[in-house]
C-alpha cells in the first residue's frame, strides 16, 4: 500500500483525474455506491487516503478565495458520481442534498460573472445526475 503523505517535502500535486482512477476498479468490480466501499479493505483505505489529501491540497488551494471554495466543494461533490457511482439511492442524495446546499451556498448574484459560472456548473452537475436517474429507470 502506497503511503499517502501530507508533509512539506511530499508536494507532489495530486490531480482529480488520479482520485477518480483509485474509485473507477471498484465500479468494474460491480460497486455501486461509494458507502458500500469496506472500509478495512487495503485498496479502499489507499482510495480514501488519496482523495482526502487532494481534498486537502484543493481547499489550501482556495482557501481565501469564496468562488474558488464553491468551485472546489462542487468538484468534491461530484467526485464519485465522476468516478462511476451510479446508485438511484446514492445519486438522489447528492443531487437533493448536497448539489442542493452546493446551489444555496452560491446564491445569485447578477452582477458578478464568476459566480454565474459556478452556477452554471452547479446546474450542469444537477443535469448530469438527473440523466443518469432517468437512464436507469
Amino acid at each position: 500500500m502506497r503511503e499517502i503523505s501530507l508533509s512539506p517535502e511530499s508536494k507532489k500535486e495530486i490531480t482529480r483525474e488520479e482520485v477518480i482512477a483509485a474509485y473507477k476498479k471498484f465500479i468494474e468490480r460491480g460497486v455501486t455506491n461509494p458507502n458500500n466501499l469496506g472500509s478495512e479493505n487495503p485498496e479502499v483505505k489507499e482510495a480514501n487516503e488519496l482523495f482526502y489529501a487532494w481534498q486537502t491540497q484543493e481547499d489550501e488551494r482556495a482557501e481565501g478565495d469564496h468562488e474558488q471554495e464553491l468551485r472546489v466543494n462542487l468538484a468534491k461533490t461530484m467526485l464519485y458520481v465522476d468516478a462511476g457511482f451510479n446508485d438511484p439511492d446514492y445519486l438522489a442524495e447528492v443531487l437533493h442534498d448536497w448539489l442542493a446546499q452546493d446551489s444555496q451556498n452560491a446564491g445569485k448574484q447578477s452582477d458578478n460573472p464568476e459566480r454565474a459560472e459556478t452556477r452554471r456548473q452547479i446546474a450542469q452537475a444537477m443535469n448530469k445526475i438527473r440523466a443518469i436517474l432517468k437512464a436507469s429507470n
